[in-house]
């Protein structure tokens, strides 16, 4: 490193310059005057700058105009008075401290390191209240991949791809913006206005295009994938807190089928509301039989053939109009209904399945979503094996699925009912697999016949090697325990081409095949079969 302290050769000025390369957070050197001598690689990734860009930059001059929007959005300032003893503003994480002098009277050095981005709750409260009078939108981003990135490639990747999202984040957000990092994998969005569903929902989808273009990280291309939970103000709260909790809750919901990256806080009395509008009918409609199956083909990737099926639920209602699945579960799960769809659900998958038997479609399982409080029901086990006499299949037909969250806060009892079913011979799968923090501890703990990857840990598998180096890991695993892996969300020829070159060999995604009704499938399964000599 070239720097005026080393030109200079003054006492003592090579040991800073190593001590500075050892300091884990962004931190820089600077002269008594505030102007930068040298600076370790973590700063000039938050700063953007190359190091030679950074050098005789005053401290003030780069703080306003470069750091300042990293740490606590554009509201950051550093204090002038840096000769007569460094200070700055508490409110901002920054550390700026005197060195002592080693090369004589006159001699002073700054470090300033860049601490913690988190950014005081109460501190928000204010910012709402007074900037944003007017309204605003808060979106909570996660960053999909940042432990796989830290298990491949160490932390020092993860820091590089989180201040590349940072240094998007900043150019994408709108005059009067403001963001933050708040730990981990999560960072913070404040967009001010107030601004309706449809606007919000443009605005996010715009904002994470940009986030998630392609990016090169030591040497490794890495599409970021991206998770954003909204909520807005007033409509959600005035308070940062409130609002804070509400975008979280939409965030978790975005690891619930079928929601895509992005979702809109609803309001808490929403859920009431929906409550209300939506019980009696739900109830009229599986009494009357009202709703509708629809089935997502299951792939093998190399022939191209129908090797199962994942049953979904649709409700279009004659005076309501069509509903969405995650509002109708919701309220089947609140208002004690779920037994019962569940039930009407696995009758016309079973009888749907025994009819393609008799016709000699041959269907080999399918796959239906299970719930957590289907299975707490004491009757639910034993319906499902009289469901199966009924219609004459056999436990190995059925797949079980349940979603990575649903599992990791699953009691004892469900886990201990799950295995007895597997005893029985029903086939088990974690879906969703990869959006959460422990699945495969509970992929061990509990006794998983198939493993459905996430979309989120495909979607650049073409190209990016880390994800490559993920897939192949849990390929390697699932050969060596015996577990099926399905990957969904396959869009692209090229990624179904790269998940065969890894090992991979069955699938679901557009790409694929679309849900199909119960006629479609039957006449996709007719198609395949092959005539006689």
């Amino acid at each position: 490193m070239v720097s005026r302290v080393a030109e200079a050769g003054e006492p003592g000025a090579g040991a800073i310059e190593g001590l500075l390369q050892r300091i884990e957070r962004p931190a820089a050197l600077a002269d008594g005057e505030g102007v930068i001598l040298a600076a370790n690689g973590a700063f000039c990734r938050r700063a953007g700058l190359e190091l030679a860009a950074l050098r005789q930059r005053s401290l003030q001059e780069l703080c306003a105009a470069d750091v300042a929007p990293l740490l606590a959005g554009t509201v950051a300032s550093l204090r002038s008075d840096l000769v007569g003893g460094p200070q700055i503003d508490a409110a901002i994480p920054l550390s700026l401290s005197r060195l002592p002098a080693t090369a004589g009277p006159g001699t002073v050095w700054c470090l300033l390191e860049l601490l913690d981005q988190r950014v005081n709750l109460a501190d928000l409260d204010g910012l709402v209240t007074d900037r944003y009078a007017d309204g605003a939108v808060l979106l909570h981003l996660q960053v999909l991949q940042l432990d796989l990135v830290r298990g491949r490639l160490g932390i020092a990747a993860c820091e590089a791809l989180i201040e590349e999202i940072a240094h998007r984040l900043e150019a994408a957000l709108p005059a009067g913006g403001f963001f933050s990092r708040q730990g981990g994998d999560r960072l913070l969005a404040l967009v001010p206005g107030a601004m309706g569903i449809d606007a919000v929902r443009d605005m996010a989808g715009e904002l994470l295009t940009s986030l998630e273009s392609p990016t090169t990280v030591l040497e490794h291309v890495i599409e970021p994938s991206l998770n954003v939970g909204i909520s807005r103000a007033p409509d959600d709260g005035s308070e940062f807190s409130v609002l804070l909790d509400a975008a979280t809750r939409a965030l978790e919901e975005t690891h619930r089928q079928p929601f895509p990256s992005c979702c809109i806080a609803a309001p808490v009395e929403r859920s009431v509301q929906l409550q209300e509008l939506l019980a009696r009918p739900l109830a009229l409609a599986i009494e009357q039989e009202q709703l509708e199956l629809a089935f997502q083909p299951i792939i093998e990737l190399e022939s191209g053939r129908v090797i199962a099926a994942e049953v979904l639920c649709r409700w279009d209602d004659p005076v309501l109009g069509r509903q969405s699945p995650a509002d109708f579960i919701d309220v089947a799960e609140a208002t004690a209904q779920i037994s019962s769809l569940g039930r009407w659900v696995m009758e016309r998958a079973f009888e749907a399945l025994r009819r393609w038997d008799v016709a000699g479609l041959q269907l080999g399982r399918i796959c239906v979503n299970v719930s957590p409080l289907q299975v707490q029901d004491p009757t639910w086990s034993s319906d499902l094996l009289m469901a199966l006499e009924r219609h004459q299949l056999t436990p190995g037909r059925i797949v079980l699925e349940l979603t990575e969250g649903s599992i990791l806060e699953m009691s004892t009892h469900v886990a201990d009912q799950l295995r007895d079913l597997r005893r029985q011979g029903f086939a088990l799968a974690m879906d969703d697999f990869g959006t959460g923090y422990s699945g495969l501890q509970r992929l061990t703990e509990l006794p998983f016949s198939e493993v459905k990857i996430d979309r989120s840990l495909i979607s650049a598998i073409d190209y990016d090697q880390l994800q490559q180096a993920m897939l192949s890991a849990v390929i390697r695993l699932s050969d060596a325990t015996g577990i099926m892996v399905v990957v969904e969300g396959v869009e692209r020829s090229r990624q179904r081409q790269m998940l065969l070159t890894l090992g991979c060999r069955h699938g679901q995604g557009y790409q694929l095949s679309a849900p199909l009704s119960e006629q479609e499938l039957e006449a996709l399964l007719q198609s395949q079969i092959t005539p006689e000599a």
